[in-house]
C-alpha cells in the first residue's frame, strides 16, 4: 500500500469496514490501513481508510465531509449552547438535543436548542473527516 491517501481515521476496524463499503458503493476504491490485530492497549484512530488515486481521495473526502456535515453533530465537544429568549440566560445542552425544544434551567420557559442549520463553524470550514496525506 505505497503512496496511499488517508481519507478517514476510524475508531475501530468495524467502523473502517463500514466506511470502505460506503465509499465503494459510490465508486471509490478504498482500503483499510493500520493495525488490524486486536491491540493490547487500544488507541483510537489507528485504523485508517485510504484511497490510492489522489483524485478519488479528494472525492472521498468531499463525500465524507458532506455526509458528516448533514449527519453528525457539528461540535466535537458534545454540547451546544442555547440562549433563552425569555430570561436572556445562556444554557448548555448535550449535542443529541440539537434541534429540540427544552425547558430553560434558569426560568423554566421553553427554549429552542439550535439545530445543524443554525450552527456556525468557528473557522468557516466543514465538519467531518480529516484529510491525510
Amino acid at each position: 500500500m505505497s503512496d496511499m491517501n488517508t481519507v478517514y481515521r476510524a475508531a475501530d476496524i468495524e467502523e473502517a469496514d463500514i466506511i470502505v463499503a460506503w465509499l465503494e458503493e459510490r465508486g471509490i476504491t478504498a482500503q483499510v490501513k493500520g493495525s488490524l490485530e486486536i491491540p493490547v492497549v487500544y488507541n483510537p484512530g489507528d485504523i485508517e481508510v485510504c484511497v490510492a488515486d489522489p483524485d478519488e481521495a479528494k472525492q472521498a473526502i468531499a463525500l465524507l465531509r458532506d455526509h458528516y456535515q448533514h449527519e453528525a453533530p457539528v461540535d466535537a465537544g458534545g454540547t451546544i449552547e442555547a440562549m433563552c429568549e425569555e430570561c436572556g440566560q445562556a444554557s448548555t445542552f448535550p449535542s443529541d438535543q440539537r434541534g429540540t425544544v427544552q425547558n430553560c434551567p434558569h426560568c423554566g420557559e421553553y427554549l429552542d436548542v439550535p439545530g445543524d442549520a443554525d450552527a456556525d463553524f468557528p473557522d468557516g470550514s466543514d465538519a467531518g473527516a480529516s484529510e491525510g496525506t
